[in-house]
């Protein structure tokens, strides 16, 4: 801060050492009109004069801001009040407000800027409402046609048509999500095997029927030939593809779409690959080619009908191709296509993991579990349909209890499901004893976000499969995951060894073997409630020694279930965790196990089952606490 005195009647200027600091002028340089309009900046000069007129005319100044230019070049903003003294002299004050300015400026600009992207956000939901409304108002209504039980003639249509509508619905969630995800920097990127040129010709395969709808060629070049094994996140390269190939056929009337693969330079640990998708479709205008990647224009009405749906595809693939370190790039003109150019790095794979198998395409042995009826119903069809035997089941218990009976080649789960979900039951599999805990696990859940996936991976599951369930991509995924055929004489269920039992009552005598079988039996019945209780107190310890003494005991007399389960839970006791719906299972396969046995030994006949019909009957009943 300075002060200042001015009379211009008499022509006297005065600067305090303040002015001088403030404007950058030499201290040895006397003050004049013609140096300080001089470095006025050129639009403030008559806004000063006019202040200077009023202070003389009125005998106050208020406070004013100016732009000056010192002599260094910098321009700094100066803020100014004076009052009159005298007949025609002026005293005032001055300020540098040069911070001031550019905060205010600042938060101008965020409050400009909050505004604007509130105005998008409530644009683009009334986007997002017209494009969810229409298809469900179809699906809807071809529900309500169907109800009224038409001609098998008309049921295809309409089926097509709610697919079409349900798939419509889903793009437009997808891309809300994702577009969230980016706005909130929560995109991830994942880094596992894959075959790069298979992930490519599964995406174009989707879009097959499409195609031929509107009879368009679909091709691809450069995916024959050896398998190309890249690391990377073969799930966001399909999205990505996923958006363009549709926004080709969708804007291809007439032609056709191209889509080509090709490796393009290498860095040291990486390899680039130049992905393009090529259409003869109506074109893009110059002017709109500068902004159809810009988030900040997702409602513009052109873009709208160049994109389809919510409009964000476009800007979603372009963080997608940045976020996995590569770039996207648009050369379009009117009435004779587009090309979309993507260049991504992927490190490179060498030694075994770059070998992939080709699995023949033999039936599976597959456990479901999926507890909504109608997703479990339709895809043990069209797993049956395809061969596979299936067992399905309602919730990870169940699961946890088919694979500890019999065995499978492949689990298909889903991530949430009641009693023990998806997650506990994958922990549960995993504790079992080989070959059961070797079983692949195929994950299936409408929550996709890399961080919940995540998770699953580190629970043990082996692939991931994002609801809805595509029936292509499933069967795609179920035949790369076939696991190398079962050993002979590998089996399930519950097995009782005959001969052990035969060998101990020739050693021991009857009467001997049926003291034996009845502490078997006993400890069948019992041990489990004290297993249950000792988790239920948290004293892993005895948990696990109680499970392991009864696995024991079991493995001697066949191969059952309940011995495996027991292993499981052995495993989780140790880790100091155990699911109450675990237990629940292992008190029912109790149950079972002693029926099991009681027919085993009833068939010996004789002192064993006299003893055995005196055993006091155990309650299964799951009070379990201590």
């Amino acid at each position: 801060m300075g002060h200042w005195r001015s009379d211009r009647a008499r022509g006297i200027f005065e600067w305090s050492p303040g002015i001088y600091r403030i404007l950058g002028i030499p201290t040895d340089v006397r003050p004049s009109v013609e140096l300080i309009r001089g470095r006025y900046h050129p639009d403030d000069v008559e806004k000063a004069d006019f202040a200077l007129a009023e202070a003389e005319r009125t005998g106050v100044m208020p406070h004013t801001r100016l732009r000056w230019i010192r002599p260094d070049g910098k321009l700094i903003h100066i803020q100014s009040s004076a009052a009159q003294i005298g007949p025609t002299g002026i005293i005032g004050i001055m300020r540098d407000v040069t911070d001031e300015v550019e905060t205010e400026r600042m938060l101008i600009a965020t409050r400009d800027q909050a505004r604007s992207a509130e105005r998008t956000k409530a644009e683009l939901l009334a986007v997002m409402s017209h494009e969810i409304r229409s298809p469900l108002n179809g699906l809807i209504n071809s529900i309500e046609a169907l109800r009224r039980n038409p001609a098998d003639a008309q049921r295809q249509p309409l089926l097509e048509g709610m697919g079409q509508a349900a798939s419509t619905v889903m793009g437009v969630v997808d891309d809300m999500l994702d577009y969230a995800r980016v706005e909130s920097g929560r995109l991830v990127i994942e880094s596992v095997n894959f075959d790069l040129k298979a992930v490519v010709r599964t995406t174009v395969d989707l879009y097959s029927g499409p195609a031929a709808s509107k009879q368009l060629a679909l091709e691809t070049h450069g995916l024959d030939g050896d398998p190309v094994v890249v690391r990377g996140d073969s799930a966001r390269v399909q999205q990505l593809l996923s958006n363009l190939i549709g926004n080709a056929i969708k804007f291809t009337e007439t032609g056709r779409v191209d889509v080509s693969l090709s490796p393009t330079r290498s860095a040291d640990d990486a390899d680039f690959w130049m992905i393009i998708i090529r259409d003869s479709g109506q074109g893009i205008d110059q002017d709109m080619l500068g902004r159809i990647f810009s988030r900040s224009e997702q409602v513009d009405a052109a873009r709208m009908r160049l994109q389809g749906a919510t409009g964000l595809g476009l800007a979603i693939s372009q963080q997608l191709a940045e976020a996995m370190g590569g770039s996207i790039a648009v050369s379009s003109e009117l009435g004779k296509g587009t090309t979309f150019s993507i260049e991504l790095p992927f490190k490179r794979v060498e030694g075994d993991g770059a070998a992939v198998v080709v699995s023949p395409t033999e039936p599976m042995r597959i456990l479901l579990a999926e507890d909504n009826p109608i997703n479990r119903r339709l895809m043990a069809g069209l797993l049956s349909r395809e061969g596979h035997q299936v067992v399905a089941v309602e919730d990870g218990r169940k699961a946890l209890g088919a694979i500890s009976a019999q065995p499978f080649d492949l689990v298909l789960m889903d991530m949430q499901m009641p009693e023990l979900d998806g997650i506990s039951a994958t922990r549960s599999i995993r504790a079992l004893d080989p070959p059961a805990s070797n079983t692949p696990i195929l994950a299936i859940s409408a929550d996709s976000a890399p961080e919940r996936r995540q998770i699953y991976f580190e629970a043990g599951i082996d692939s991931f499969l994002p609801k809805p369930i595509v029936s292509g991509q499933l069967l795609d995924m179920i035949a790369k995951m076939r696991p190398s055929k079962r050993a002979a004489g590998e089996s399930g269920g519950d097995q009782f060894n005959r001969e052990r039992l035969n060998l101990l009552v020739e050693q021991a005598g009857y009467e001997d073997a049926a003291v034996l079988m009845r502490m078997l039996l006993f400890d069948v019945s019992d041990r489990p409630q004290r297993i249950a209780a000792a988790v239920h107190a948290q004293v892993w310890e005895i948990a696990a020694a109680e499970a392991e003494a009864l696995r024991t005991l079991l493995d001697s007399f066949g191969n059952f279930s309940m011995s495996r389960l027991l292993a499981s839970i052995s495993r989780q006791c140790t880790r100091e965790e155990c699911q109450p719906a675990v237990l629940n299972e292992l008190l029912d396969q109790a149950r079972a196990l002693s029926a099991v046995l009681r027919t085993e030994f009833g068939a010996v006949g004789g002192p064993i089952a006299h003893a055995i019909d005196n055993v006091v009957e155990t309650d299964f009943a799951r009070n379990t606490k201590a």
